[in-house]
């Protein structure tokens, strides 16, 4: 006899789930939090998705592909590198100051959280960190290959020395909500590069 069939949607679930993490990260994001977030009982969930840990496993993945989603989506534009780049920061910008009920970027503070105590954390973020790496590298190829950057530039610390930066900026930004200030920032990251 066949079991019921399920009555949501896994992707649904997860994206509820990845909005309650991301807001409350993973050690204060209780089991009725999940059930509040997602609209299902604790023992659907779980068994849908075995325990909190696996769920959370499922939201970073989730978050990490969007994250990697939004880059492309940026990077794909026309323009020059710096100008990609500055539209990248400036959306992290706006990002940052109008959500400030999250807990920032869930890929920089889930592996401060959890990678220490979480295996399948940590291999997941140093993936999506790689990921996000080879992306940046070649944008910044694009820039040497245009000349928009000198020819002896390597883009892979280029970009690693971007990344950073950017990542810096981005939980610099969680600490002061100020647009002129976040744009002053801006605007000396991009005279490094």
């Amino acid at each position: 006899m066949a079991g019921r069939p399920r009555e949501f949607d896994d992707q649904q679930v997860i994206d509820a789930a990845m909005d309650a993490f991301w807001r409350d990260g993973y050690e204060a994001t209780s089991a009725q939090a999940l059930v509040e977030s997602t609209g299902l009982g604790r023992g659907s969930l779980y068994a849908a998705f075995g325990n909190k840990e696996k769920l959370y496993h499922e939201a970073l993945r989730r978050y990490h592909q969007n994250s990697i989603d939004f880059h492309q989506e940026i990077f794909a534009r026309s323009g020059s590198v710096a100008e990609r780049l500055r539209l990248l920061l400036q959306k992290g910008t706006e990002i940052d100051l109008s959500n400030v009920e999250r807990n920032g970027c869930m890929a920089i503070f889930s592996p401060l959280e959890r990678s220490a105590k979480d295996a399948t954390v940590d291999r997941l973020s140093r993936h999506y960190i790689k990921q996000l790496e080879q992306m940046f590298a070649l944008l910044f190829a694009q820039g040497i290959t245009s000349g928009e950057f000198p020819a002896d530039r390597d883009a892979s610390v280029m970009a690693k020395s971007f990344m950073c930066g950017y990542f810096g900026f981005r939980v610099f930004g969680r600490i002061v909500h100020e647009a002129d200030y976040q744009q002053q920032a801006i605007d000396a990251l991009l005279r490094t590069i």
